[in-house]
């Protein structure tokens, strides 16, 4: 038998440490016992025990407190964002039928201890899970310790052996006592002998074995007098520390081994525990099943479609799903026609539709509260049904709508009638979530499981037998129209939602279906020419190594310059040498292949990521088609993915050149129109600030008055090299830059980098202000907002771990910026959009990239559209500076640019 026993305090808080911040719907914390179930499941993956069980301390004092009142007196109280997620794993714990064993005066390695004494007596094989090495004098024959690293997220291990150990430490385990006792352990306050430290302590254990052989022998021992003095001064200390480091194995535990065999969970328990946790993936994870009934469809004081609740009248259904009669299959002629009636009368109806064929439709309406199956080669009049659903006679909600309207646009049906996105509500309400499949967010939000098409992407495909979940899907957008709007109302979002996310549905969805046309053949040549450099510069770094190597490679790189041309060398990892850009950079300068291979990296990107991506995704009508993503930035900004255009380099020449291939068709010119400095005008306008504010409306260079006002000198002496470094602490104070990072951009000292920043502070109160405030806020909110009501919440702002919080305060300053400055071009585009068909004209947008508009039009339009760009962007919002877009016209984007 093997039993797998657990070091519960020490693995949650590795798992706290090392998971980013992670909240239930209801604020609860929950990244520690997350990334404890994580590796709890891979543990069980790996050693397939027979038998399992946790350990804890408990907040009382031990027995070692009692004997050293200062034992673990410098460790700080465990965060509160740690203490309340405690009760929450010893819950899921029990629900997993899984024991646990705490014990009042001893601490959990004392219990793990015990334990695998007893298995150890009862011929059981014994493997003890701890972060701590404390538990290494544990190793013996029988008991194995799985020592284990939680960072970033991920989790290394080390199995210790009596073999391991002793090839690591050199001495047997039970001397890691002595070893302990001699060099004291910080962590737990033990004292150790005074000037003793490990690697001193190292070499006496192994010579000596003990502690007690040491102070037998001390005035024999081959070891320098003043490592003798330290040892007979400390002669106390060292005993004293024996006694706290040893773990006890006579704990009184009132454990049966046979207690800790595995056994099946509490399945509902456990599913409403994982629920409410919103740890959706550990339901299939842990192959639990919704519980059989429920007293409602969806568990929700909000209702079914409405006023209609789900116990009143849908007794028939369980929150697993919809039952097999609540599902119409739509056959003949009759049925559509009254399914129409039906749709045309209701305040809206929620659909699923399979987009990607147009083959199938999952109708639900609150009226009958059925879900009605169309599907083509079964319904009849399945085209012109389809296109009557879809038109703008008909309410609609759905997921994922602006995808919706591109594939109808493709498919050349005329689309309109869409009041509200269930995936745009659910992103709204909490924008740092990384997933917001119908599945998972109606378990979230409304308490209703569908199938399990949430797990993955949220994509549905219309198999034969997925004909249930697609009608779950339907449905459960019916429940989270209800649920989700009425949260919106709740956060004061309804404006930002109705005004602005939704209505840009329709112009990205056009934008999409427009692509922007490439020069293929220039696209090619450039591509070739970007491998010829390449070769050349191969070349060049071949002939400083002396050799040929794999350029690529890190580990070959990292021993061309630190073991053969002998350049500094930064810290070596389990891997090797590091070689990214941050080492190349501290090695700038100390040899003329640093630079070679950065340019080789930059060329290699800009030739398999560009030239060469590129050209496989042109279309066949010349064009690239972009996905623009609406619910992946906290921020609100939008991404653009398959290809990403908004990150096409700009830099350096050559990253340039890449434009020169995006091109307007025969005919046609783009119009580039490009907010100038927004952020910085946000930050006028939000801090208050005057001087800053003054600079605007009098059209002066901000970064020459920022200069000015930093380094003390009249507006007109200000020098480039001055106005350059104040242009990096203008749009650094926005992204709350350190003095550090601030020194690395501009190239001088970091005490001068935080002068600059204490000055410009100084001169701007209201952006120090507005500094100080906004923190202040996050904190006690738990998020900030921009202009427009859009949040971002921000657990990390509360963390006890410096780099989180950190983090959490970076953010809360540069969100409301950047984040309303992305409201601001939404606007925009929706206004240039709606005045482009309102006056006739041709032109139409074709891609977005943060602060710039590109349209294409007819060479004769150019003038009115570049008008119309600048004017609906000036005019999207009205602050206390003016908001100013400049506008160029060309034949390429790089031409426009």
């Amino acid at each position: 038998m093997k039993l797998l026993t657990i070091d519960g305090n020490s693995l949650i808080n590795r798992a706290f440490y090392g998971i980013r911040p992670l909240t239930a719907s209801d604020g609860t914390p929950t990244n520690a016992v997350y990334g404890f179930l994580s590796i709890l499941q891979k543990l069980v993956a790996d050693e397939q025990p027979d038998a399992l069980c946790v350990t804890f301390d408990l907040p009382a004092p031990t027995f070692r407190h009692e004997q050293y009142d200062q034992y673990k007196a410098h460790r700080k109280g465990m965060p509160d964002e740690l203490a309340v997620q405690m009760p929450v794993l010893k819950e899921v714990l029990d629900a997993m039928n899984i024991p646990r064993y705490e014990l009042a005066g001893w601490e959990a390695d004392d219990l793990l201890g015990a334990i695998a004494k007893r298995c150890e007596e009862s011929g059981w094989e014994c493997v003890v899970v701890t972060g701590d090495k404390d538990a290494l004098q544990l190793v013996t024959g029988h008991t194995r310790v799985k020592h284990i690293k939680t960072r970033a997220g991920q989790t290394e291990t080390i199995d210790y052996t009596p073999e391991v150990f002793l090839s690591e430490y050199g001495f047997e385990p039970i001397k890691m006592i002595d070893f302990k006792a001699l060099m004291g352990d910080s962590s737990d306050n033990i004292p150790g002998v005074a000037g003793v430290g490990e690697k001193t302590a190292l070499d006496l254990v192994q010579r000596y074995g003990s502690i007690e052989v040491i102070y037998e022998k001390l005035d024999a021992l081959e070891i320098k007098d003043s490592v003798r003095k330290k040892l007979e001064t400390g002669r106390a200390n060292a005993q004293l520390s024996y006694q706290l480091a040893e773990i006890r194995v006579d704990a009184p535990l009132d454990i049966e081994l046979r207690d800790s065999l595995r056994s099946e969970a509490d399945n509902d328990r456990l599913f409403a525990i994982f629920k409410k946790l919103g740890f959706r993936s550990f339901i299939g994870k842990f192959g639990l099943k919704p519980p059989s009934r429920s007293t409602g469809i969806a568990g929700s004081s909000a209702g079914v479609f409405g006023s209609h609740t789900a116990a009143a009248d849908n007794t028939d259904m369980d929150i697993a799903g919809l039952s097999a009669d609540a599902i119409i299959k739509v056959r003949t002629q009759a049925q559509c026609a009254d399914l129409l009636d039906k749709a045309r009368m209701a305040e809206f109806i929620a659909i699923r539709l399979d987009s990607d064929y147009f083959e199938a439709i999952a109708v639900s309406l609150a009226a009958d509260r059925k879900v009605y199956l169309l599907r083509s080669g079964t319904t009849e009049g399945f085209d012109s049904v389809l296109k009557e659903l879809l038109s703008d006679k008909i309410n609609k909600a759905s997921h994922e709508v602006k995808d919706i309207i591109c594939a109808c646009l493709e498919q050349g049906i005329e689309t309109g009638g869409w009041i509200f996105d269930t995936a745009l509500a659910a992103y709204l309400i909490s924008a740092t979530d990384s997933n917001y499949a119908v599945a998972l967010i109606s378990e979230r939000y409304c308490g209703f499981t569908c199938g399990s098409s949430g797990e993955d992407s949220g994509q549905m495909t219309m198999l034969a037998d997925s004909d249930g979940t697609f009608a779950e899907e339907a449905f459960a957008i019916g429940l989270l129209k209800n649920t989700l709007g009425s949260k919106l109302k709740e956060l004061d979002l309804e404006k930002l939602y109705y005004d602005m996310e939704l209505p840009l549905c329709r112009p990205l969805a056009e934008m999409e279906l427009t692509g922007f046309l490439v020069d293929k053949s220039a696209l090619t040549d450039f591509g070739q020419t970007l491998g010829a450099s390449i070769a050349e510069t191969s070349s060049q770094i071949y002939s400083h190594a002396g050799d040929e190597f794999n350029i690529g490679s890190p580990k070959q790189l990292g021993a061309v310059l630190f073991d053969k041309l002998m350049l500094p060398a930064p810290k070596k990892t389990k891997t090797g040498y590091s070689t990214n850009i941050e080492v190349l950079d501290q090695l700038h300068g100390k040899h003329p292949i640093i630079a070679l291979i950065k340019d080789h990296r930059e060329l290699t990107k800009l030739k398999t990521t560009y030239a060469d991506g590129l050209l496989k995704v042109i279309g066949p009508d010349g064009r690239i088609h972009t996905h623009f993503q609406m619910t992946v930035t906290a921020t609100g900004r939008l991404s653009s993915t398959e290809p990403n255009l908004q990150n096409i380099p700009v830099r350096k020449k050559m990253g340039q050149e890449l434009r020169k291939m995006f091109v307007a068709a025969e005919g046609n010119l783009l119009v580039d129109a490009d907010y100038s400095q927004i952020e910085l005008r946000l930050l006028a306008h939000i801090a208050n600030d005057p001087v800053m504010q003054k600079a605007f409306r009098d059209g002066e260079d901000i970064h020459a008055v920022t200069a000015s006002q930093v380094f003390g000198v009249p507006l007109m002496e200000v020098t480039p090299i001055q106005r350059f470094r104040a242009k990096a602490v203008n749009f650094g104070i926005v992204y709350g830059i350190s003095s550090f990072s601030l020194s690395q951009d501009i190239g001088v000292m970091p005490y001068e980098a935080k002068k600059y920043i204490e000055n410009y502070l100084a001169k701007y109160a209201g952006v120090r202000e507005y500094m100080d405030s906004i923190v202040k806020k996050a904190k006690a909110d738990g998020y900030v907002a921009t202009l427009y009501g859009r949040r971002r919440y921000l657990p990390e702002i509360k963390s006890s771990n410096f780099n989180m919080r950190s983090f959490g305060e970076r953010v809360a300053l540069n969100m409301p910026i950047q984040g309303t400055a992305a409201d601001i071009m939404k606007i925009a585009m929706i206004n240039v959009s709606n005045r482009l068909k309102a006056e006739g004209l041709s032109g139409k947008l074709i891609l977005q990239v943060h602060d710039e508009l590109i349209a294409e039009c007819p060479q004769s339009e150019a003038e009115a559209v570049g008008l119309v760009l600048r004017e609906e962007m000036e005019n999207a919002a009205g602050f206390s500076v003016p908001l100013i877009a400049e506008t160029r016209v060309g034949r390429s984007w790089y031409d426009a640019k």
